[in-house]
């Protein structure tokens, strides 16, 4: 009976630290001088090498071997979508990953689709390890819409996919990170990698 008692309290103190993941919330749009709006990268027009950005404190890269990256002004496919602001905005035909050099705690940007499905997933690692995941949103209607997360962790890098079968063409713009954490306007604690949801609201 005691080894029996042992195995389940050993079991729940494992799904436990398993579930200790970042909490990450979503926040309102916010102001860094880790900022990135794609106008002067070192880019080819289609290119395939991972590019360094935020002033050379990290880089974007396609999250698919032999991916493009595609900085311009203008892109249509679905729908054509103009940058948000300035005279360029990112996207590509596989998903595209943000790494830095060192660690943050915010990241946002805005981001629109040219593709007729809405909205995308975003992923948080650090190293290796999955801190966490959300939706990303982005209009269909040639709009954009601000997406902004606060994390409880840090984290070094992110993957961005849309629901297309490549799991390309959202656009990004106005990007930018924190290495501190943002103050939630008192929505709701996301999805923890996948194994946790609350709801958290201030009175």
């Amino acid at each position: 009976m005691h080894d029996n008692h042992t195995r389940v309290l050993a079991c729940i103190l494992a799904a436990a630290a398993s579930s200790a993941l970042a909490d990450i919330v979503r926040v309102d749009e916010f102001d860094s001088g880790m900022f990135e709006g794609f106008q002067d990268l070192d880019i080819e027009s289609f290119d395939q090498d991972v590019v360094r950005i935020f002033d050379g404190a990290g880089s974007v890269y396609s999250t698919a071997s032999g991916g493009d990256l595609h900085a311009t002004g203008s892109w249509s496919f679905m729908q054509r979508v103009s940058s948000y602001e300035g005279t360029h905005m990112l996207g590509g035909n596989y998903g595209i990953g943000y790494s830095f050099d060192s660690a943050q705690k915010s990241f946002g940007g805005y981001f629109s689709s040219i593709i007729d499905n809405a909205d995308g997933e975003i992923r948080f690692y650090s190293g290796e390890q999955l801190v966490g995941t959300d939706l990303v949103h982005a209009p269909t209607d040639t709009t954009w819409a601000w997406n902004g997360w606060s994390s409880d962790q840090s984290f070094d890098r992110v993957e961005i996919d849309s629901h297309y079968s490549t799991r390309g063409y959202l656009m990004h713009d106005a990007i930018r990170l924190l290495s501190t954490s943002v103050p939630s306007p008192g929505g709701s604690v996301l999805a923890v990698g996948g194994l946790l949801v609350l709801v958290r609201r201030r009175r």
